[in-house]
């Protein structure tokens, strides 16, 4: 059993979605291209996107003539996938629905993904273990999540000095997620079933024009921050000004570099 987090919950990203598809989705299709191309996905391939979001994955497999069914327990980001796809004409398959317990009981998948989705879940096992479920015999499947912070300086200072601001709160604790580690990565997809695990690492940028800009752009399109703003209500903006006060402090106010570093882990049903 995984330890609970605050965006194991529709909530917080039924509130973000619309940054988040604004924001995130062009860099995060670095993370989602690397994930298709381990997976060998391509033409006619059946493709199960867990945790889809606003389909990051979902839409460039679609794009490349795979059949695909994206699962995403926060309604808005299916809805923001499902308004892409209609604009596209693409055909994808989008149900609002839990990754830890998938509505189906036949194998009919050759490749399952969950890019930053699996790594909140509650009960990672179980989550892992439905990917492996809904893979045919020798289908691949990969999962996303982040490095520690420390590899991301940027990132670091604004998730640092934005849980100084919320007395501890509102950030990843000591700069680590879920699932930020090779050894538990290759562990936990292996105790679910998985064989030839293997984890990538893999990196994406974004330039920023200024300190400024950054800390806009994230408390935009962030999660927790985006819940903790929510929650804060007229005392927000006196906060979000005092964090880019400290950042600034800490990183000058100039142009800015924002990586976003992952392990790519893949593994194989027997």
């Amino acid at each position: 059993m995984s330890a609970a987090s605050p965006l194991a919950s529709p909530e917080p990203w039924n509130l973000v979605a619309p940054e988040y598809v604004r924001e995130l989705m062009p860099v995060f299709e670095t993370f989602a291209r690397e994930a298709l191309s381990r997976a060998a996905v391509g033409e006619g391939s059946r493709v199960l996107d867990v945790a889809s979001g606003p389909g990051t994955l979902s839409l460039l497999a679609a794009r490349a003539g795979a059949r695909v069914t994206a699962v995403d327990f926060a309604a808005r980001m299916i809805a923001a996938l499902q308004e892409r796809t209609a604009s596209e004409g693409l055909a994808i398959e989008a149900l609002t629905g839990d990754g830890m317990a998938l509505p189906w009981r036949e194998r009919p998948f050759d490749a399952a993904f969950s890019l930053f989705g699996l790594m909140f879940f509650p009960d990672r096992l179980r989550g892992f273990r439905e990917l492996h479920r809904s893979l045919v015999p020798g289908g691949r499947a990969a999962v996303s999540s982040w490095m520690p912070m420390e590899r991301s300086p940027a990132m670091n200072s604004v998730y640092k000095c934005f849980a100084e601001l919320m007395d501890g709160g509102g950030a990843p604790r000591d700069g680590m997620m879920p699932l930020s580690d090779p050894a538990t990565c290759q562990r936990e997809m292996s105790e679910a079933g998985f064989v030839d695990v293997q984890v990538h690492e893999v990196s994406a940028r974004v330039d920023y024009a200024s300190t400024e800009a950054m800390v806009d752009a994230m408390v935009r399109s962030s999660a927790p921050v985006v819940l903790a703003r929510a929650a804060l209500g007229e005392r927000w903006p006196g906060l979000q000004r005092t964090l880019v006060e400290k950042v600034s402090a800490e990183l000058g106010p100039g142009p800015q570099v924002f990586l976003f570093n992952a392990y790519l882990t893949v593994g194989a049903r027997r």
